[in-house]
């Protein structure tokens, strides 16, 4: 079956299209609010974390769900209860912006009170990362905390207890992002890494968009939630593995989730759409070429 020129072009510019633009996602709002990702964060084991939404770009999550509602129940691998739970995590990419949800029992203010909330740790093709959680003295005089909000630094003994409380580097403000930071270790095995320090090799390479809840959504849940650009964190070719882990310093919880991530550019784009109308053009002209030599 033979079809007009004009129609072979027009077809082959509309599958141009469907491969050049991607489905809009739905938009997600950094506010600790979790109802947009499809989650719905509850008291008394009545968190559901199965129903993400398919619509915000989900690239990985990671649910431990773990819910005992007490203090002094071990939940693994180390003691401190709902308090100190890490429940679930989840990342999802809309164009180069990364949006990051963690939900846990670790409220911004636990700190002096028994344990302190540790930092994100991101491992990135630039190397390793670091964004700023902040959190202040314990006893439940602390609230919410937004981007910009101070940062802090917890001294712990070898139980995880945190034994006093200070304030970081003046620019190490809640949701900053850094590049070449120290890291200190949860003295508790396994060990991993909780708290951020900036120092003098440190690079800022990003601020996050953030919000660390206190208890707005219920009275046994805090939620991180943050959008953050991660174009600079990539390889040239705008791909790398990104992992994000987080822990409070006790090291009772662990979440964790990693993705492929590919942030096309816009010459990664433009050039295979102008390569193929170019070369649609060039088969048009030949098409009408040969037709006219028949009629010759």
């Amino acid at each position: 079956m033979r079809y007009p020129v004009k129609s072979i072009i027009s077809a082959a510019l509309f599958g141009a299209g469907l491969m050049l633009s991607a489905a809009p996602a739905s938009a997600l709002t950094v506010d600790g609010d979790l109802s947009d990702w499809g989650i719905t964060v509850g008291d008394n084991n009545t968190s559901n974390f199965s129903s993400l939404n398919p619509g915000i770009g989900i690239v990985s999550s990671y649910t431990e769900d773990q819910e005992d509602n007490s203090n002094n129940h071990y939940l693994g691998p180390n003691y401190g209860g709902q308090n100190y739970d890490a429940e679930f995590i989840g990342m999802a990419m809309q164009g180069s912006i990364m949006y990051l949800a963690i939900v846990t029992g670790q409220r911004p203010d636990n700190g002096l009170s028994t344990y302190s909330p540790g930092d994100i740790y991101m491992t990135t093709p630039l190397g390793i990362v670091g964004i700023e959680v902040g959190g202040g003295p314990g006893g439940g005089a602390g609230g919410a905390i937004a981007e910009g909000a101070e940062g802090s630094t917890y001294n712990v003994n070898s139980s995880g207890y945190t034994q006093s409380y200070g304030t970081t580097a003046t620019a190490q403000t809640a949701g900053s992002v850094w590049a070449n930071a120290t890291w200190i270790n949860d003295p508790i095995a396994p060990a991993t890494p909780v708290q951020m320090s900036i120092n003098g090799a440190s690079t800022q390479v990003g601020t996050a968009d953030y919000v660390y809840t206190r208890n707005s959504q219920t009275s046994q849940h805090s939620v991180i939630e943050l959008a953050l650009d991660i174009t600079n964190l990539l390889d040239e070719d705008g791909e790398g593995l990104i992992g994000i882990h987080w822990s409070p310093s006790c090291g009772n919880d662990i979440v964790q989730a990693f993705f492929l991530a590919a942030v096309p550019t816009t010459e990664t784009i433009s050039e295979p759409g102008t390569s193929l109308v170019w070369l649609i053009g060039l088969g048009a002209i030949a098409a009408m070429r040969k037709r006219s030599r028949k009629r010759r």
